[in-house]
């Protein structure tokens, strides 16, 4: 099957990051995309516009870029890059984050052995520029494990996803553009209802950029716009009465805290136990595996 790796990039992304993160999905790949569709939301500053001019004349006519006039948002850019994929799978990319060499493989492969999902995503570790590893996320393996996560937090970590194009074409489904933040968690409620199935890969596929700009990005209009997402996905799934409003409601709590506390709990052990899947010896084995491979092949890829 072949594959596109779908990005957006807009002006106050870092150029060195979109030039590591385009290295992750092309040159550390064991496979390597088939296409990669880049949306430019709205005018980028030189530099920026210097390293995809660099990557465009590597890549030729496997990198498929789009220049939105004006910046729209995630949402909308995603749908457009949508709709110029051109392979059978869809993977999902953030323009600052690093891909793992064998991610693309591995999710091929999985959605190859197993033909009843149709979104698979991968455990996540988080790094900083200071700390190759601050946390490894888990996400659940199977589809029956996702839905009874889906109301306490997402079964699937945005950027590491891997999606049947089908999903879009014969599917219907789409990015659901009154929402300019969440997304990917209305996608997944959307999904889910739809009748389509979601796994996820034990071993690492993304190392994720965290900073302090990921807790500052985190404004209370996105707060009540993830609340609506999940009151609404809450309903279709399982109805108005149920006991699972609960977890959408304590997440607008935590969400409304001062960013302090947010970022103390986050990093918690606590937040772990609550609204992350537990894995096996066996995932952690892999996953570390993973990790240090990733390590070892692209030593010289700084952080």
């Amino acid at each position: 099957m072949t594959i596109s790796v779908l990005m957006s990039v807009y002006r106050s992304e870092q150029p060195d990051h979109l030039d590591q993160a385009l290295h992750s999905v092309w040159t550390q790949q064991t496979r390597k995309p088939d296409q990669i569709v880049l949306i430019k939301d709205g005018p980028l500053d030189p530099p920026a516009e210097a390293v995809i001019d660099d990557w465009a004349r590597r890549l030729g006519t496997r990198l498929t870029l789009h220049q939105n006039a004006q910046n729209v948002g995630l949402t909308r850019s995603l749908n457009t890059g949508i709709a110029l994929a051109t392979s059978e799978l869809i993977a999902r990319m953030d323009s600052d984050d690093l891909s793992t060499p064998r991610r693309f493989e591995l999710q091929h492969d999985f959605l190859l052995a197993h033909p009843d999902v149709d979104i698979v995503g991968g455990s996540m570790q988080e790094f900083s520029q200071t700390e190759p590893c601050i946390n490894v996320r888990h996400y659940p393996p199977t589809h029956a494990d996702a839905v009874r996560m889906i109301a306490k937090a997402s079964p699937l970590a945005h950027p590491t996803v891997m999606m049947r194009r089908s999903l879009f074409t014969r599917g219907g489904l789409r990015y659901d553009e009154r929402y300019r933040t969440s997304q990917d968690i209305a996608l997944w409620f959307d999904a889910i209802c739809a009748g389509y199935h979601i796994g996820n890969v034990p071993e690492v596929t993304l190392l994720f950029r965290r900073d302090n700009d990921v807790f500052r990005r985190r404004s209370r209009a996105k707060a009540w716009n993830e609340f609506r997402i999940y009151m609404s996905g809450i309903r279709r799934l399982h109805g108005l009465l149920t006991l699972k409003y609960f977890f959408p409601l304590a997440r607008l709590v935590f969400r409304l805290m001062p960013r302090r506390l947010i970022k103390a709990i986050y990093s918690s052990p606590l937040r772990q136990k609550v609204v992350e899947a537990k894995p096996t010896a066996a995932t952690q084995v892999r996953a570390a595996a993973t990790a240090n491979t990733r390590h070892d092949e692209t030593a010289d890829t700084p952080y």
